[in-house]
């Protein structure tokens, strides 16, 4: 179901005008999405998740946790019903994606 919730919320990202780009790293891994945040003047990382293991985000966490990359805050979309947030990562159901 991966790639399909991803379809989805690229669809959803396209449609509201926003311009996709991909972070893959060897060392650090890969992040789904990158749009422009322009709040933050900076990038925002979107992951998307489809299984219980949402949490697990290894180069999201990278992302915002290295600060020579100035990212603000990064967004992890899933199944799960409630917004919460943890250190720089925004956790937001997948339906959300409509707000960004």
């Amino acid at each position: 179901m991966g790639s399909v919730y991803e379809t989805v919320v690229a669809t959803e990202l396209a449609a509201y005008g926003h311009r996709l780009f991909y972070y893959d790293n060897r060392k650090r891994g890969e992040v789904d999405f990158l749009i422009d945040d322009y709040n933050s003047l900076s990038v925002l990382p979107i992951e998307v998740k489809s299984g219980k293991d949402y949490s697990i985000h290894s180069a999201l966490s990278g992302l915002t946790g290295n600060d020579d990359y100035h990212v603000a805050s990064g967004i992890v979309l899933s199944n799960e019903r409630i917004i919460k947030k943890k250190n720089k990562i925004t956790y937001m159901p997948i339906y959300y994606v409509m707000f960004l």
